[in-house]
């Protein structure tokens, strides 16, 4: 038997990967495929799927330097909450990724004077591979953690929060059982929620922001400031007598299409909380009674009576001139709303 068959020549690939280079018989055009006038030999190559055309570019890939010895080199901001995971158990996920990938990759100490992360290698495309491998892990990782901030359409004034104190009162006065003020929302807090994120330093909160600002493009050919009618009352589940959450209905359909854009830009950025990346739309809602604002006691409680009586109660209409990035529970630390990382005034 040809030793051809026994074993075949192999070319290496991509991402350290060998593959048989199959000879074609002469009957099969064989003289077309291993003409000894060519260079190579070459028989039939599957297409590599994972070739960088059939990734979107990295912007983080034009920072990647060739050093004078003609090896490769990536700084890479991470936020060090992503180190442990990056890192792995005993070092094992690190190693994992730098055999795949045929790099070196230095995780910052506390001690270092830079807080980037270095990739390195002899190919500029094992530092691309690593770095994918990389986005890949952080956005697993960012999908288990709880959110940091969130967009948000302020609603503490005029006649909506006018409306809003006055259904409060009536409601705690008809004394309906189950039904206290801790459920309610704070009046200096009411607003619209367009997104949440999980933003862990500084880096991603600047990073957030000036997101945020591009959006401002998704204005074009809406009229601003944006007009919104909030009037009735729904729930988030489907039994009105163990509710989580009651909320008022918002009808703006010129901001609804601005908030599903803004949805889809950071849905692109790997900022986005897991609420966030898995839905198409934001629904847009004022959030009245939660079950989680108790302190103690997070127990459902039956709005069966509430929406009996107040089911299609107006709060008025409000105008949208600004959206605010806010931080998740801060309402305490500052004396209106939230506090604010940036915003974007229309």
């Amino acid at each position: 038997m040809s030793r051809n068959v026994l074993a075949p020549a192999t070319q290496r690939l991509s991402h350290n990967r060998n593959y048989r280079v199959n000879a074609v018989h002469d009957d099969f055009g064989g003289s077309k495929w291993n003409s000894k006038n060519q260079n190579t030999s070459k028989g039939y190559e599957e297409p590599d799927l994972y070739a960088d055309d059939d990734y979107g570019e990295d912007s983080a890939e034009c920072n990647i330097e060739q050093l004078p010895d003609g090896s490769f080199k990536l700084a890479l901001h991470v936020p060090k909450s992503f180190y442990g995971g990056l890192i792995g158990l005993k070092g094992s996920t690190k190693r994992r990724i730098e055999t795949e990938t045929k790099t070196d990759i230095h995780v910052p100490r506390q001690n270092d004077i830079s807080n980037d992360l270095l990739i390195k290698s002899n190919e500029r495309s094992n530092v691309c591979a690593a770095l994918r491998k990389i986005r890949l892990l952080i956005d697993s990782l960012r999908k288990r953690m709880r959110p940091t901030h969130f967009l948000a359409v302020p609603l503490n004034s005029g006649q909506v929060l006018k409306r809003f104190v006055e259904l409060k009162q009536s409601i705690l006065d008809a004394q309906l059982p189950g039904i206290d003020p801790e459920l309610f929302i704070s009046e200096r807090c009411i607003h619209i929620t367009l997104g949440v994120y999980v933003l862990l330093d500084d880096a991603e909160r600047k990073n957030a922001v000036n997101e945020l600002q591009t959006c401002r493009q998704w204005l074009s050919g809406l009229s601003t400031p944006f007009e919104l009618k909030i009037k009735g009352l729904e729930i988030m589940n489907d039994d009105p007598s163990s509710v989580r959450v009651l909320y008022a209905a918002v009808e703006s359909p010129e901001l609804q299409q601005f908030a599903d854009k803004c949805l889809k830009h950071f849905q692109t950025t790997g900022l986005c909380a897991t609420d966030n990346n898995q839905r198409d739309s934001i629904k847009l809602h004022m959030t009245v009674l939660n079950n989680h604002y108790r302190k103690d006691n997070k127990s459902n409680f039956d709005g069966r009576e509430i929406l009996k009586r107040y089911g299609d109660y107006d709060f008025g209409t409000a105008q949208c001139k600004e959206v605010h990035m806010c931080v998740i529970k801060s309402s305490q630390e500052v004396e209106d709303f939230y506090k604010i990382t940036g915003s974007l005034t229309f």
